[in-house]
Protein backbone atom coordinates (compact mmCIF):
# COMPACT_ATOMS: atom_id res chain seq x y z
CA UNK A 1 0.00 0.00 0.00
CA UNK A 2 1.38 3.11 -0.91
CA UNK A 3 2.22 5.77 1.84
CA UNK A 4 2.09 9.25 0.26
CA UNK A 5 0.08 9.84 -2.62
CA UNK A 6 1.78 10.22 -5.92
CA UNK A 7 1.04 14.06 -7.05
CA UNK A 8 -1.46 14.04 -9.99
CA UNK A 9 -2.34 17.68 -9.09
CA UNK A 10 -0.31 21.01 -8.83
CA UNK A 11 -2.61 24.20 -8.00
CA UNK A 12 -1.61 27.93 -7.48
CA UNK A 13 -3.06 31.17 -7.16
CA UNK A 14 -0.86 31.94 -9.74
CA UNK A 15 -2.20 29.58 -11.74
CA UNK A 16 -5.62 30.24 -11.18
CA UNK A 17 -5.04 34.17 -12.20
CA UNK A 18 -2.88 33.29 -14.98
CA UNK A 19 -5.99 31.02 -16.32
CA UNK A 20 -8.54 34.21 -15.97
CA UNK A 21 -6.01 36.42 -17.75
CA UNK A 22 -6.22 33.82 -20.86
CA UNK A 23 -10.25 33.69 -21.24
CA UNK A 24 -10.26 30.67 -19.14
CA UNK A 25 -11.79 31.95 -16.27
CA UNK A 26 -12.91 29.51 -13.69
CA UNK A 27 -16.55 30.27 -13.11
CA UNK A 28 -17.86 28.58 -9.20
CA UNK A 29 -20.92 26.90 -9.69
CA UNK A 30 -23.98 28.79 -8.37
CA UNK A 31 -27.17 27.04 -7.36
CA UNK A 32 -29.29 29.91 -8.62
CA UNK A 33 -28.47 28.68 -12.27
CA UNK A 34 -28.89 25.08 -11.70
CA UNK A 35 -32.07 23.19 -11.65
CA UNK A 36 -34.18 22.27 -8.76
CA UNK A 37 -31.85 19.29 -6.68
CA UNK A 38 -28.80 20.89 -8.10
CA UNK A 39 -27.69 21.62 -5.00
CA UNK A 40 -25.79 18.43 -3.57
CA UNK A 41 -27.01 18.26 0.42
CA UNK A 42 -23.79 17.20 2.47
CA UNK A 43 -26.47 15.30 4.70
CA UNK A 44 -28.03 13.48 1.16
CA UNK A 45 -25.84 10.24 1.61
CA UNK A 46 -22.44 8.73 2.61
CA UNK A 47 -20.02 8.93 -0.71
CA UNK A 48 -16.40 7.01 -1.36
CA UNK A 49 -13.89 9.22 -0.31
CA UNK A 50 -11.16 10.59 -2.78
CA UNK A 51 -8.12 12.42 -1.90
CA UNK A 52 -5.09 13.90 -4.28
CA UNK A 53 -2.64 16.70 -2.95
CA UNK A 54 -2.80 19.92 -3.26
CA UNK A 55 0.25 22.49 -3.94
CA UNK A 56 -0.53 25.98 -3.32
CA UNK A 57 1.50 28.98 -3.85
CA UNK A 58 1.57 31.09 -0.50
CA UNK A 59 3.56 34.38 -1.06
CA UNK A 60 4.10 35.31 2.43
CA UNK A 61 6.04 31.80 2.87
CA UNK A 62 8.13 32.69 -0.64
CA UNK A 63 7.09 29.01 -1.94
CA UNK A 64 4.30 26.32 -2.13
CA UNK A 65 2.72 25.09 0.45
CA UNK A 66 1.39 21.14 0.69
CA UNK A 67 -2.26 20.38 0.93
CA UNK A 68 -4.32 17.47 0.08
CA UNK A 69 -7.96 17.80 -1.15
CA UNK A 70 -10.59 15.15 0.06
CA UNK A 71 -13.87 15.05 -1.82
CA UNK A 72 -16.64 12.59 -2.47
CA UNK A 73 -16.14 10.16 -5.44
CA UNK A 74 -17.04 6.73 -6.81
CA UNK A 75 -15.97 3.80 -6.21
CA UNK A 76 -13.41 3.57 -8.43
CA UNK A 77 -9.56 4.67 -8.11
CA UNK A 78 -6.18 3.18 -6.08
CA UNK A 79 -6.70 2.63 -2.93
CA UNK A 80 -4.01 4.58 -0.93
CA UNK A 81 -3.57 5.15 3.24
CA UNK A 82 -2.95 9.32 3.55
CA UNK A 83 -0.29 9.76 6.48
CA UNK A 84 0.86 6.06 6.71
CA UNK A 85 4.08 7.18 7.24
CA UNK A 86 3.79 8.67 10.60
CA UNK A 87 5.30 6.20 13.32
CA UNK A 88 2.74 7.32 15.54
CA UNK A 89 -0.62 7.50 14.41
CA UNK A 90 -3.20 5.30 12.11
CA UNK A 91 -3.19 6.65 8.10
CA UNK A 92 -6.67 7.12 6.27
CA UNK A 93 -7.71 5.44 3.56
CA UNK A 94 -8.82 7.15 0.34
CA UNK A 95 -8.81 6.70 -3.41
CA UNK A 96 -6.44 7.97 -5.45
CA UNK A 97 -6.78 8.89 -9.24
CA UNK A 98 -10.50 9.32 -8.83
CA UNK A 99 -12.86 12.23 -9.41
CA UNK A 100 -14.85 14.39 -7.98
CA UNK A 101 -18.82 13.52 -7.78
CA UNK A 102 -20.46 15.84 -9.86
CA UNK A 103 -22.37 18.30 -8.09
CA UNK A 104 -22.13 21.88 -6.32
CA UNK A 105 -20.88 21.29 -3.09
CA UNK A 106 -19.77 23.22 -0.08
CA UNK A 107 -15.93 23.93 0.50
CA UNK A 108 -14.13 23.63 4.14
CA UNK A 109 -10.73 24.56 4.36
CA UNK A 110 -8.79 22.29 7.42
CA UNK A 111 -6.46 23.89 9.33
CA UNK A 112 -5.63 21.84 12.18
CA UNK A 113 -3.54 21.52 15.72
CA UNK A 114 -0.82 23.48 17.10
CA UNK A 115 2.03 25.52 16.61
CA UNK A 116 3.62 22.01 16.33
CA UNK A 117 1.22 20.03 14.48
CA UNK A 118 2.23 17.18 12.12
CA UNK A 119 1.44 17.56 8.66
CA UNK A 120 -1.71 14.71 8.44
CA UNK A 121 -3.35 15.07 12.17
CA UNK A 122 -6.64 16.54 10.45
CA UNK A 123 -7.09 13.68 8.25
CA UNK A 124 -9.76 11.22 10.11
CA UNK A 125 -11.77 14.73 10.12
CA UNK A 126 -11.19 15.69 6.21
CA UNK A 127 -12.27 11.88 5.04
CA UNK A 128 -15.44 12.04 7.55
CA UNK A 129 -16.76 15.34 6.13
CA UNK A 130 -15.58 13.90 2.27
CA UNK A 131 -18.17 11.04 2.72
CA UNK A 132 -21.09 13.95 3.54
CA UNK A 133 -20.40 15.39 0.49
CA UNK A 134 -18.00 18.46 1.35
CA UNK A 135 -15.11 19.74 -0.30
CA UNK A 136 -11.84 19.56 1.80
CA UNK A 137 -8.94 21.35 1.64
CA UNK A 138 -6.29 19.98 4.13
CA UNK A 139 -3.57 22.14 4.58
CA UNK A 140 -0.35 20.61 5.73
CA UNK A 141 1.65 22.81 8.08
CA UNK A 142 5.53 22.67 8.17
CA UNK A 143 6.97 19.81 9.96
CA UNK A 144 7.40 20.33 13.16
CA UNK A 145 10.55 18.34 13.62
CA UNK A 146 12.53 20.46 11.57
CA UNK A 147 11.78 23.65 13.31
CA UNK A 148 12.50 25.84 16.12
CA UNK A 149 10.25 27.10 18.71
CA UNK A 150 10.94 30.50 17.14
CA UNK A 151 10.35 29.61 13.58
CA UNK A 152 6.68 27.99 14.86
CA UNK A 153 5.86 31.67 16.18
CA UNK A 154 4.81 33.23 12.86
CA UNK A 155 2.39 30.70 11.99
CA UNK A 156 0.03 32.63 14.04
CA UNK A 157 -0.40 35.02 11.22
CA UNK A 158 0.76 32.80 8.32
CA UNK A 159 -1.86 30.26 8.94
CA UNK A 160 -4.80 32.68 7.91
CA UNK A 161 -2.28 33.88 4.65
CA UNK A 162 -2.14 30.13 3.75
CA UNK A 163 -5.86 29.45 4.12
CA UNK A 164 -6.64 32.44 2.12
CA UNK A 165 -4.24 30.99 -0.56
CA UNK A 166 -5.61 27.85 -0.89
CA UNK A 167 -9.34 29.78 -1.41
CA UNK A 168 -7.69 31.58 -4.17
CA UNK A 169 -6.19 28.77 -5.76
CA UNK A 170 -9.01 26.74 -5.67
CA UNK A 171 -11.39 29.07 -6.52
CA UNK A 172 -9.04 29.96 -9.77
CA UNK A 173 -8.77 26.67 -11.43
CA UNK A 174 -11.20 25.73 -13.58
CA UNK A 175 -11.56 22.31 -12.84
CA UNK A 176 -11.87 22.04 -9.33
CA UNK A 177 -13.81 25.61 -8.64
CA UNK A 178 -16.91 24.11 -10.97
CA UNK A 179 -17.92 21.79 -7.87
CA UNK A 180 -17.72 24.56 -5.40
CA UNK A 181 -20.65 26.40 -4.46
CA UNK A 182 -19.07 29.91 -3.52
CA UNK A 183 -21.86 30.65 -1.05
CA UNK A 184 -21.09 27.58 0.79
CA UNK A 185 -17.33 28.02 2.18
CA UNK A 186 -16.27 27.60 5.80
CA UNK A 187 -12.95 27.06 7.93
CA UNK A 188 -12.69 24.59 10.42
CA UNK A 189 -9.53 25.16 12.61
CA UNK A 190 -8.29 23.30 15.76
CA UNK A 191 -6.21 25.09 18.14
CA UNK A 192 -3.99 27.68 16.10
CA UNK A 193 -5.91 26.73 13.18
CA UNK A 194 -9.08 28.15 15.14
CA UNK A 195 -7.07 31.08 15.48
CA UNK A 196 -6.51 31.51 12.13
CA UNK A 197 -10.58 30.95 11.33
CA UNK A 198 -11.39 33.78 14.03
CA UNK A 199 -8.79 35.84 12.44
CA UNK A 200 -10.10 35.52 8.91
CA UNK A 201 -13.95 36.07 10.50
CA UNK A 202 -12.68 38.88 11.37
CA UNK A 203 -11.01 38.61 14.91
CA UNK A 204 -7.58 40.98 15.10
CA UNK A 205 -5.62 39.88 18.28
CA UNK A 206 -4.03 42.33 20.50
CA UNK A 207 -0.19 42.02 20.18
CA UNK A 208 0.61 43.12 23.99
CA UNK A 209 -2.24 40.59 25.00
CA UNK A 210 -0.59 37.77 23.32
CA UNK A 211 2.72 39.25 23.80
CA UNK A 212 2.20 38.58 28.12
CA UNK A 213 0.13 35.55 27.66
CA UNK A 214 3.19 33.43 29.07
CA UNK A 215 3.65 36.08 31.68
CA UNK A 216 2.49 35.44 35.42
CA UNK A 217 -1.12 34.50 35.37
CA UNK A 218 -1.19 33.83 31.78
CA UNK A 219 -2.92 31.17 30.37
CA UNK A 220 -0.77 30.78 26.81
CA UNK A 221 -0.37 26.91 25.88
CA UNK A 222 3.07 26.54 24.66
CA UNK A 223 4.71 28.35 27.82
CA UNK A 224 6.89 25.96 28.96
CA UNK A 225 8.32 25.08 25.46
CA UNK A 226 8.92 28.52 25.40
CA UNK A 227 10.72 29.25 28.60
CA UNK A 228 12.83 26.15 27.52
CA UNK A 229 13.87 27.65 24.39
CA UNK A 230 14.37 30.87 26.38
CA UNK A 231 12.21 32.65 24.05
CA UNK A 232 10.04 36.06 24.76
CA UNK A 233 7.07 36.86 23.07
CA UNK A 234 7.67 40.22 23.24
CA UNK A 235 10.23 39.71 20.38
CA UNK A 236 6.85 38.74 18.51
CA UNK A 237 6.24 40.76 15.26
CA UNK A 238 3.32 43.23 16.72
CA UNK A 239 2.47 44.33 13.27
CA UNK A 240 2.17 41.20 11.71
CA UNK A 241 0.70 40.01 14.63
CA UNK A 242 -2.59 42.41 15.38
CA UNK A 243 -2.97 43.04 11.32
CA UNK A 244 -6.58 42.84 9.91
CA UNK A 245 -6.90 39.10 7.94
CA UNK A 246 -10.70 38.73 7.28
CA UNK A 247 -11.83 37.23 3.92
CA UNK A 248 -14.92 38.08 2.96
CA UNK A 249 -15.14 34.44 0.59
CA UNK A 250 -15.66 32.81 3.91
CA UNK A 251 -19.57 32.11 4.96
CA UNK A 252 -19.02 30.52 8.73
CA UNK A 253 -16.36 28.83 10.86
CA UNK A 254 -16.09 26.00 13.13
CA UNK A 255 -13.70 26.48 15.76
CA UNK A 256 -12.19 23.79 18.11
CA UNK A 257 -10.27 24.65 21.48
CA UNK A 258 -8.79 27.76 19.66
CA UNK A 259 -5.64 29.43 20.94
CA UNK A 260 -5.11 33.06 22.16
CA UNK A 261 -9.04 33.07 22.05
CA UNK A 262 -8.50 35.52 25.24
CA UNK A 263 -6.25 37.70 23.39
CA UNK A 264 -8.66 39.15 20.55
CA UNK A 265 -10.07 42.67 20.64
CA UNK A 266 -13.16 42.63 21.67
CA UNK A 267 -14.42 45.39 19.35
CA UNK A 268 -13.53 42.96 16.53
CA UNK A 269 -15.10 40.36 17.90
CA UNK A 270 -18.27 42.38 18.41
CA UNK A 271 -17.92 43.00 14.35
CA UNK A 272 -17.55 39.21 13.37
CA UNK A 273 -21.05 38.90 11.11
CA UNK A 274 -21.06 35.21 9.96
CA UNK A 275 -22.03 32.28 11.62
CA UNK A 276 -19.39 30.74 14.40
CA UNK A 277 -19.83 27.33 15.94
CA UNK A 278 -17.58 26.98 19.29
CA UNK A 279 -16.38 23.43 20.48
CA UNK A 280 -14.36 22.80 23.26
CA UNK A 281 -13.21 18.99 23.64
CA UNK A 282 -13.38 18.15 27.55
CA UNK A 283 -15.15 18.63 30.60
CA UNK A 284 -15.38 22.84 31.59
CA UNK A 285 -12.89 22.18 34.49
CA UNK A 286 -10.49 20.04 32.78
CA UNK A 287 -9.87 22.38 30.25
CA UNK A 288 -6.61 23.87 29.29
CA UNK A 289 -7.43 27.46 30.63
CA UNK A 290 -5.50 29.10 27.06
CA UNK A 291 -8.25 26.66 25.01
CA UNK A 292 -11.15 27.65 26.40
CA UNK A 293 -13.63 28.58 23.98
CA UNK A 294 -16.48 29.45 25.87
CA UNK A 295 -15.40 33.37 26.70
CA UNK A 296 -16.11 33.66 22.90
CA UNK A 297 -19.50 33.56 23.44
CA UNK A 298 -20.02 36.98 25.02
CA UNK A 299 -18.47 38.96 22.67
CA UNK A 300 -19.40 37.28 18.86
CA UNK A 301 -22.75 37.64 18.33
CA UNK A 302 -23.91 34.77 16.15
CA UNK A 303 -21.64 32.44 18.07
CA UNK A 304 -22.99 28.95 19.16
CA UNK A 305 -21.14 27.19 22.13
CA UNK A 306 -20.81 22.93 22.32
CA UNK A 307 -18.31 20.60 24.95
CA UNK A 308 -17.94 17.37 24.12
CA UNK A 309 -17.37 16.72 28.30
CA UNK A 310 -16.31 12.64 27.58
CA UNK A 311 -13.03 14.12 25.29
CA UNK A 312 -9.72 15.45 25.96
CA UNK A 313 -7.63 17.94 23.70
CA UNK A 314 -5.43 15.07 22.78
CA UNK A 315 -8.81 13.55 21.06
CA UNK A 316 -8.37 15.34 17.72
CA UNK A 317 -5.36 13.58 17.09
CA UNK A 318 -5.89 10.28 14.77
CA UNK A 319 -6.27 7.01 16.66
CA UNK A 320 -2.85 5.66 17.40
CA UNK A 321 -0.58 2.87 16.10
CA UNK A 322 0.75 0.06 18.36
CA UNK A 323 3.43 1.35 20.20
CA UNK A 324 3.05 5.18 19.80
CA UNK A 325 2.30 5.58 23.50
CA UNK A 326 5.77 4.42 24.45
CA UNK A 327 7.33 5.91 21.93
CA UNK A 328 6.16 9.13 22.83
CA UNK A 329 6.66 8.44 26.84
CA UNK A 330 10.50 7.50 26.23
CA UNK A 331 10.52 11.08 24.47
CA UNK A 332 8.94 12.95 27.07
CA UNK A 333 5.98 13.91 25.75
CA UNK A 334 2.63 14.18 26.79
CA UNK A 335 -0.41 11.47 26.90
CA UNK A 336 -1.34 12.06 23.58
CA UNK A 337 -2.78 8.50 23.24
CA UNK A 338 -4.48 8.04 26.03
CA UNK A 339 -7.78 8.45 26.64
CA UNK A 340 -10.70 8.84 29.25
CA UNK A 341 -11.47 5.83 30.95
CA UNK A 342 -14.92 3.92 30.76
CA UNK A 343 -15.80 6.26 27.66
CA UNK A 344 -16.26 6.42 23.99
CA UNK A 345 -13.35 5.39 22.20
CA UNK A 346 -11.33 7.87 19.88
CA UNK A 347 -12.82 6.90 17.02
CA UNK A 348 -16.36 7.14 18.31
CA UNK A 349 -15.49 10.82 19.80
CA UNK A 350 -14.19 11.15 15.70
CA UNK A 351 -17.26 10.56 14.50
CA UNK A 352 -19.60 12.15 16.82
CA UNK A 353 -17.10 15.36 16.12
CA UNK A 354 -17.66 15.18 12.55
CA UNK A 355 -21.36 14.81 12.83
CA UNK A 356 -21.46 18.13 14.92
CA UNK A 357 -18.77 19.89 12.70
CA UNK A 358 -20.97 19.16 9.29
CA UNK A 359 -24.51 19.67 11.02
CA UNK A 360 -22.83 23.39 12.31
CA UNK A 361 -21.85 24.35 8.35
CA UNK A 362 -25.16 22.55 7.01
CA UNK A 363 -27.32 25.16 9.13
CA UNK A 364 -24.70 28.11 8.47
CA UNK A 365 -24.78 28.22 4.69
Amino acid sequence: MPKVLIPVLILSALIGWSSARAGEAARPCHVSALQPGGRDSPAAETYSVGARPLAVAAPERGGVIDATLWYPTGSSGRRVVVGDDSPLFQGTPALADSAIREGCRPLVVLSQGGLRSGPNIGAWMASRLAAKGFVVAMLRQPDPRHLTEAQTLPEIWLRPADISAALTAILGNADLSRHIDPDRIGVLGYQIGGTAALSLAGGRLDAASVQASCDAGGVGVDCGRFRKAGLDLRTIDAERLGRPNADARIRAIVVVDPEFSRDFTRASLENISIPVSLVNLGRPEALWPGLDAQGLTRSIRQARYDAMPDATQFSAFPLCKPGAADILRSDGEEAICDDPLGGRGRGQIHDALAQRVAAAFRSSF
